[in-house]
């Protein structure tokens, strides 16, 4: 009978322990899960940590030549089947406005910057990397491989210098040989404007890893865009925060327009809530044709708002400010005639087929009216989901870059195409590029590239 009941002591200490350890593995598990939620849903560290890694593994994935380095095949496109049959690189019709193009994307096995003839030939190029001006970066945070360093907004100077941005990666003036003049170690991206005075105004961000007053309810991290000032030797004289531009303007209501019930900023993956993608000096020999703003003024894009703004740059009061028709637009430009224009990306996930493409608006800023300038027509359909620039060119043309296509065209007042290029990898696939833009002529002979040749070989 005792050695029953010790058995039976034995097994059900036994069971209560199995119990207990179960139990205590089940809230372990619990806890584990709940906190899994809490981490998505309130977007907790490390949400983000895990939400790169699991976007880095994707895109492996996906492109899985490319992070092997034998094709580029994420700046890649099936080419056009008429540029397949293409003799020439660029087709040129009559009425196409005479210069040379400056385009910027990927050639080759790099990124870089060409000059073409209007055949599309090559009269110059300047291929860089990233990690050849930036052998040790530090303003970056994360390694970048040069075929992930991609070139947005770049400019041509008549003597062959350019200025250009990585994306996200720093600024730089190099002379026609490709040589540094100067350099900016920040997060410089999207565009580079010169103004009438030769200032440079680019956007740029830096990143929060602290909680805000300023912006209740915006989770950790997030950037703040901001726009830089330079001297043409690349000194910044001027930093103002897009951010403060529109809250302390009266505008936060903007950025809280997202379908929650109280003050809530719904981020996107990376931290990037504005997506500044453009600024735009309205310089004094336009200025009289818009009577609501000032020389000096800026017009700022602000992409994942479907938000434009007019800027007083001194006293950062926001003068004017609409938000869509266009969708995710990029490039809006004060024109001579008094309008806006802006290319409206449209993106709708579908490749365009939802919506029916990118379309090149131009707005009234006193009205409000809205008029197609090129993309309402079956036979006008064109589409880049990212990026996409377009130039009003002197004899009424605009020069269009069809940036995921690897295309840009010149399409004439009528609609009708006078002048196109693809920017081909092989037989198969045309790059991306970022951005098309015609210079004069006089730019090509100003460049002389033997003698960055000689250079070269002085240098080896």
């Amino acid at each position: 009978m005792g050695t029953r009941l010790v058995m039976r002591d034995l097994a059900e200490h036994r069971w209560l322990r199995a119990y207990f350890f179960a139990s205590a593995g089940g809230l372990v598990v619990l806890a584990v899960f709940a906190l899994g939620v809490a981490v998505g849903t309130f977007k907790l560290f490390p949400y983000s940590l895990l939400e790169r890694g699991a976007a880095a593994a994707r895109d492996w994935i996906r492109y899985p030549r490319h992070h092997v380095r034998l094709r580029p095949e994420k700046f890649l496109v099936p080419q056009p089947a008429a540029a397949s049959t293409a003799a020439q690189p660029a087709v040129r019709l009559p009425g196409a406005f005479d210069g040379v193009t400056f385009v910027d994307g990927f050639f080759g096995r790099s990124t870089g910057m060409r000059l073409l003839a209007m055949n599309g030939d090559v009269l110059h190029e300047w291929p860089v990397a990233f990690n050849d001006l930036w052998p040790d970066a530090t303003h970056v945070e994360r390694a970048i491989h040069d075929w992930d360093a991609q070139i947005h907004g770049a400019l041509l100077y008549p003597n062959g210098d350019v200025v250009f941005n990585f994306q996200y990666g720093g600024l730089a003036r190099i002379d026609a040989c490709g040589r540094p003049i100067w350099r900016l170690a920040e997060q410089t991206h999207h565009s580079v404007y010169e103004d009438e005075n030769g200032h440079l105004w680019v956007p740029s961000r830096w990143r929060h890893d602290e909680p805000s007053s300023a912006l209740p309810g915006a989770p950790v991290p997030y950037y703040e865009d901001l726009v830089l000032e330079l001297s043409p030797d690349g000194r910044v004289l001027r930093e103002i925060s897009v951010l403060d531009v529109i809250v302390e303007g009266g505008q936060s209501g903007l950025l809280y327009a997202n379908g929650e019930h109280g003050a809530v900023l719904n981020l996107p993956l990376d931290g990037d809530f504005t997506h500044l993608n453009d600024v735009d000096v309205l310089e004094p020999s336009i200025a009289a044709a818009f009577p609501m703003f000032e020389a000096g003024d800026l017009l700022l894009s602000l992409r994942n708002l479907n938000l434009l703004l007019v800027v007083d740059p001194d006293t950062a009061v926001v003068k004017w400010w609409m938000v869509g028709p266009y969708l995710r637009q990029h490039d809006p430009d004060f024109l001579p005639n008094g309008r806006i224009s802006v290319f409206d990306n449209r993106r709708d996930g579908a490749g365009g087929k939802a919506l029916g493409g990118s379309r090149i608006l131009e707005i009234d800023p006193a009205t409000r009216e809205i008029s197609v300038v090129y993309g309402d027509r079956e036979d006008q359909r064109f589409y880049t989901e990212t990026m996409g620039e377009h130039q009003h060119l002197p004899n009424g043309n605009v020069l269009i870059t069809e940036s995921e296509a690897g295309r840009a065209f010149e399409v004439a007042p009528s609609g009708e195409i006078v002048w196109s290029y693809v920017n081909r990898w092989d037989e198969e696939s045309a790059a991306l590029i970022g951005r098309a833009v015609r210079y004069p002529a006089s730019y090509a002979e100003s460049i002389e590239a033997e003698s960055c040749n000689d250079a070269k070989k002085q240098e080896g």
